[in-house]
């Protein structure tokens, strides 16, 4: 009874010790490594984004938001209705944008926001928001003037700025 039981022992410690060799040397394969791993290439993505400011109202801060660029040239009065289209405000009416040399003019119609209905912090930052997106996405703009109904002075009940004066220049 004791030579069944040993060899019982004998055969399965020999099938186990069997079973481990083929795992650790890949099931039989003679130790060939295994095929190494290829990364799949993965399409990028051809959709074009621009970034433009918008505001945070909840921490009343700018943020930089990421638009989809759909027009093909990148012209002041584009930039100029992407921000306004991203602030949606139904109270903020852009009137003219226009790019003259290295000078980008942007008028607000004096009848709402931000020259009417708004306090300084938030003039502030529509303002800063109009500028800071030209600034960084018309090409051969170093200055964002600010004026009211076309071609009058910008006039607030928080700022006042020349006919030819900058509000943001790079």
């Amino acid at each position: 009874m004791k030579k069944s039981k040993c060899r019982f022992f004998i055969v399965r410690t020999a099938v186990i010790l069997w079973l481990a060799a083929m795992l650790s040397t890949g099931c039989g394969h003679g130790g060939e490594e295994a095929p190494l791993q290829t990364a799949v290439p993965t399409q990028k993505s051809t959709m074009k984004t621009l970034t433009i400011y918008s505001i945070d109202s909840d921490n009343m801060t700018l943020i930089p938001v990421s638009v989809k660029k759909e027009e093909q040239k990148i012209t002041a009065w584009y930039i100029a209705s992407l921000v306004l289209e991203n602030l949606n405000k139904d109270d903020i009416e852009v009137t003219v944008v226009e790019k003259k040399k290295k000078k980008v003019y942007v008028s607000f119609s004096t009848h709402g926001k931000p020259v009417q209905n708004c306090n300084k912090e938030m003039e502030t930052l529509i303002l800063d928001c109009f500028s800071n997106s030209i600034l960084d996405n018309v090409k051969g703009c170093d200055q964002v003037i600010f004026r009211c109904d076309g071609n009058k002075e910008y006039r607030s009940s928080q700022y006042s700025f020349g006919l030819e004066e900058a509000y943001a220049s790079k």
